[in-house]
């Protein structure tokens, strides 16, 4: 059982300053969070920013600050030592494989190999345009894509030939400090998408809107490892949780918890918060941290999660 912070939104918190979040994402670590993540959007179209908002209740407003995760992440490896870090869905189909493998295993030698990435190919042709990035075929060139940076994290030199990259004897260093980067996809559960979870990454980030039919779509993706000839035990599940509210509104910690219990039951490795959701001001954060870590404790037995963060473990 691992318990993730999303740090995305959490600004608005502190008058709009970032130093704050990785001050706040420093404590998460010590206080045995095991993974700290922020989302990911290069910019708005803003006719499709109100269609998304009307149409799929996009809870973000157009001035919403989003700032490059890969950068944003590599301040936090700084002050940090133990907690994974990652993007819960990078639209990586918006950016050169080159690039993005060279930022990655970047992030990853100043993190000390602490790095697992969700890929996605967004919904926003806008960004593509902006990038002068296909938006036709992106599902296929997404997994082109990791297919690229596998080579380049793990070889140099290396040589790639695919429909969108190309490179021979091409030396991209560093290497990252993990043998294998865990990379995770954030599609909808079909046997077609969970084809290409198995063929080159390594798990499923689970959008909010397909967690109707969890149960069954983990027990898909596992058996659609085993016939790739992989363990399926080793498919890594990320589930992003909202908080649960009462009915005049307010957050319900103790049924919040009783959920994220609920989806570790039925298959999930990970279950995410984003504490800028949670309706509490910077001052409570602390207590929302002990809240979260002690999902972990009452599952592990008591004093069991606490003994293993005072070892340094995640």
């Amino acid at each position: 059982m691992e318990i993730g912070v999303n740090v995305l939104g959490l600004e608005a918190l502190f008058d709009g300053k970032v130093r704050p979040v990785l001050d706040f994402a420093a404590g998460a670590d010590r206080a045995g969070i095991d993974l700290i993540c922020t989302g990911d959007h290069l910019g708005f179209n803003a006719d499709a920013h109100a269609q998304r908002v009307v149409e799929h209740n996009f809870l973000f407003p157009l001035d919403h600050p989003w700032y490059e995760p890969i950068s944003f992440l590599s301040s936090i490896a700084a002050v940090t030592e133990r907690a994974r870090l990652g993007v819960s869905v990078l639209i990586a189909t918006v950016r050169p494989a080159a690039l993005l493998a060279k930022q990655i295993a970047t992030l990853d030698s100043l993190s000390e190999g602490r790095t697992v990435m969700g890929f996605g190919v967004g919904w926003q042709e806008a960004e593509y345009t902006a990038t002068n990035m296909p938006f036709d075929a992106r599902f296929g060139r997404m997994e082109e894509t990791v297919a690229a940076c596998r080579e380049l994290w793990t070889k140099a030199p290396a040589t790639f030939q695919g429909r969108d990259f190309a490179f021979e004897n091409y030396h991209s260093l560093p290497l990252p400090i993990q043998p294998r980067i865990p990379v995770l996809f954030g599609f909808g559960p079909s046997r077609r998408n969970f084809d290409r979870i198995a063929r080159v990454a390594d798990g499923w980030t689970v959008n909010p809107t397909d967690l109707g039919t969890f149960t069954d779509s983990v027990a898909l993706l596992r058996n659609t490892f085993e016939a790739h000839q992989r363990d399926p035990e080793s498919a890594r599940v990320q589930v992003s949780a909202a908080p649960v509210r009462r009915d005049n509104g307010s957050v319900d910690l103790s049924a919040t918890a009783d959920k994220a219990r609920d989806w570790f039951a039925r298959g999930a490795s990970v279950v995410v918060f984003r504490p800028a959701v949670f309706d509490c001001a910077a001052e409570e954060l602390p207590e929302l941290l002990d809240w979260m870590t002690s999902i972990k404790e009452a599952s592990h037995g008591p004093g069991t999660a606490r003994s293993h963060r005072q070892a340094g473990n995640p």
